[in-house]
């Protein structure tokens, strides 16, 4: 049934944030440049005039990399949405979802703040432990193996759909436990709500969102309940029975710690597969040296994130007064959206800072997976998802003088998330498996 209150108030909600957007543009405001400049990099490289800048709406905004880190670990700074403080910003933010629909980023841990946060990270982090990790391992291999095997029978691939996609999916749902005749379903919802992780596009795109949310969240409370039942050597299982000092994760927070894990681990790996394919083959001399030597692809996964940002910026909120690098202090309930392209790419950091360089030795010090008690859970899957395609994809295809693209990467629309739709290539002759 169609919420006709709650359809008028996003309608609005996105028509006046996206007036507002375009005149504090056409000012050369940072709130309304953010949203409609071309590179984002560049924006954020711009803003390096002041550490801290102040947008008319009272958003500051940087690219500093030391505010960025300063922000992101203080205990004060909370990633939930902040709470309206009048009509305007209301209308701004737009509704909340109903109070009994479980939400795949705020009720994801990324939004916890506190007890809340740390009660359930430490909850989850069992279900990251060395040894897992080894066994999501060898799913990767095996869904590699078989990528790169079915791209051996074609001439031009898109190696969007065709590996970089498949591939973290295919393992977080084997990580999850989802059965693969849904999993062409989880990837639709995924990519859907992917899409729009800053804003809705329109009130349309809004409707898919809700709808994709609901199907998502919906699903994995059902197989939640199997589960229970009956587990399984999965993780959803084990967030399922995990139990420390007494306490016990709840649905909820299963549901919507399951549903942000399929969020951000799928966004973040393919992108940064899609996204840093790309790069490597605009740097033909390195992509060479990485072809020859599969020891440098950790460096080189490094040096990708660092320059593509797959995560393009993040905002925070000050539960209490936050004193920043500068001397300037953020008061409580002031947001802040840090630019983690631009941190990512500060020269007071990173030596020629807008050069791909995978021998760059602080590499590791971006931020793309976040600093601090929001430090990203599931960075150590991502890095070893992304080290493991990589190098079945230059086993099978070490001729990378024959690799062309066959046409023009496609972006994806959104803009807090940097990555391809599509990116089609001409890998020439696979070598025998």
């Amino acid at each position: 049934m169609i919420d006709l209150k709650r359809e008028a108030h996003v309608g609005a909600s996105l028509g006046l944030f996206w007036a507002i957007t375009r005149a504090y543009s056409l000012m050369g405001d940072p709130g309304g440049q953010l949203e409609t400049c071309d590179d984002l990099a560049t924006f954020a490289d711009g803003l390096r005039s002041q550490r801290v800048v102040r947008s008319r709406g009272g958003f500051r905004y940087t690219s500093d990399y030391e505010t960025c880190a300063a922000v992101l670990k203080s205990p004060d700074a909370s990633a939930d949405i902040p709470e309206p403080r009048n009509l305007l910003e209301s209308i701004l933010i737009g509704p909340m979802p109903p109070a009994d629909r479980i939400d795949p980023l705020l009720d994801g841990i990324i939004t916890k703040d506190g007890d809340d946060h740390s009660r359930i990270r430490k909850l989850v982090q069992p279900a990251f432990t060395h040894r897992v990790m080894q066994a999501w391992r060898e799913a990767a291999d095996r869904v590699a193996e078989r990528l790169v095997d079915d791209l051996s029978s074609k001439h031009t691939v898109d190696l969007v759909k065709d590996w970089a996609a498949p591939l973290p999916m295919a393992v977080i749902c084997e990580i999850l436990g989802v059965p693969f005749a849904d999993r062409d379903n989880f990837t639709a919802w995924g990519n859907t709500l992917a899409e729009g992780l800053d804003r809705p596009r329109s009130l349309g795109h809004a409707r898919a969102m809700d709808a994709a949310s609901a199907s998502l969240t919906a699903y994995l409370a059902n197989l939640l309940t199997q589960r229970r039942r009956t587990p399984e050597d999965d993780l959803l299982s084990t967030l399922a029975h995990v139990e420390l000092d007494g306490d016990m994760l709840t649905d909820r927070d299963i549901v919507g710690t399951a549903s942000f894990i399929l969020l951000a681990g799928f966004e973040t790996t393919v992108n940064l597969l899609g996204a840093g394919t790309q790069v490597l083959m605009g740097h033909r001399d390195q992509f060479a040296e990485v072809s020859a030597n599969h020891d440098l692809i950790p460096a080189m996964a490094e040096e990708a994130l660092r320059y593509v940002s797959p995560v393009q910026y993040t905002f925070r909120t000050a539960l209490a007064p936050i004193a920043l690098p500068d001397g300037s202090e953020l008061r409580e309930h002031n947001t802040i959206v840090l630019l983690l392209v631009g941190a990512n790419r500060d020269p007071a950091v990173f030596t020629d800072p807008n050069r791909f360089d995978i021998h760059r030795e602080n590499a590791r010090r971006h931020l793309a997976f976040g600093f601090g008690v929001h430090h990203c859970l599931g960075a150590a899957l991502a890095r070893m998802e992304a080290e493991v395609a990589w190098r079945h994809l230059l086993e099978r295809f070490p001729d990378i003088e024959a690799w062309q693209l066959a046409g023009e990467p496609v972006p994806n629309p959104g803009r807090m998330i940097r990555g391809l739709r599509s990116l089609p290539v001409r890998l020439g002759a696979p070598v025998a498996a």
